[in-house]
């Protein structure tokens, strides 16, 4: 059976795809499949493809444009996969040579793992976003709406618990990030188990901090880290910026601390928390029980 298949949704990016797709060839794992979803797309992106479909662990799905994102089409596609585990990778992003190894290892005893969400700055640095999926609370908050730390690079699920799904991939309501969607079905699949790895292996580069750069820049940017991953000590540098970024974000929560701290002690410290303290006790219901005639 092959290890692991990887899904490569497409619409836009004919400069950017060649990237993502060398980087999910470069798996360690030998056995994998890569099926890339094209959404409506233009020759521009058929002729990017081109040299790939030589590689026969690559096949290409052209779809006309779908509603969304083409999210069915993504459904349809993985009906035909023949992988353990399904990775996913955005056409602008890269995945590091180990990703597949360490999702096959993350999935042995989960259903549904993602990678540790950071993202990668125009700057070159490194982003964070707490994400636990082993959590009930993060989890939960998901459910209920929160901000989407868990994207579509660096995902993994098992192709059985996919198949498990009551919808899979289909599109979101108005409003509703596609990607969470989709993971609300596997976190209500009656016990399933979710982990977050502890090991960075994707580099994910997104959109809305690139608004102001050409087709070029993003180029040169995604040519840049590609040449740096096949560099002897990237993944010591890898790590340094990750822990570096881990540091932004816990210098920025101890200030927010001492903040919210300096406010409490000035509300404190005010005329009208002095007034309020007597109004307070006031209101506060007696505790002795009321005297009868």
């Amino acid at each position: 059976m092959t290890a692991a298949t990887i899904l490569i949704p497409t619409y836009r990016h004919a400069a950017l795809l060649p990237f993502a797709l060398r980087s999910a060839l470069a798996q360690t794992t030998a056995s994998i499949e890569v099926l890339v979803v094209g959404d409506g797309v233009e020759d521009d992106t058929r002729t990017a493809l081109h040299p790939f479909l030589d590689d026969s662990r690559v096949r290409f799905f052209d779809f006309p444009k779908g509603e969304r994102h083409g999210e069915a089409h993504r459904h349809e596609t993985l009906t035909s996969a023949k992988g353990r585990i399904v990775c996913y990778l955005s056409d602008d992003d890269l995945l590091l040579p180990e990703h597949v190894t360490e999702m096959l290892r993350l999935l042995d005893r989960a259903d549904f793992a993602h990678s540790p969400a950071f993202r990668v700055r125009p700057d070159g640095s490194l982003g964070y976003r707490p994400a636990d999926l082993s959590s009930p609370v993060f989890v939960e908050r998901l459910r209920a709406g929160g901000r989407n730390a868990v994207g579509l690079t660096g995902s993994a699920h098992t192709l059985a618990a996919y198949r498990r799904l009551r919808h899979g991939w289909r599109p979101a309501p108005a409003g509703t990030p596609t990607d969470l969607h989709m993971w609300r079905q596997f976190f209500d699949l009656p016990g399933v188990t979710c982990v977050s790895g502890t090991r960075l292996t994707h580099l994910h580069f997104p959109d809305r901090p690139r608004a102001s750069l050409d087709v070029g820049a993003r180029v040169a940017e995604l040519e840049g880290w590609t040449r740096r991953m096949t560099e002897q000590g990237f993944r010591s540098q890898l790590d340094e910026l990750a822990i570096g970024a881990l540091s932004t974000l816990a210098a920025a929560a101890a200030e927010e601390n001492a903040r919210l701290r300096d406010l409490l002690e000035t509300v404190q410290r005010s005329l009208w928390w002095r007034l309020g303290g007597p109004v307070r006790r006031a209101r506060r219901p007696s505790s002795r029980p009321p005297t009868t005639r």
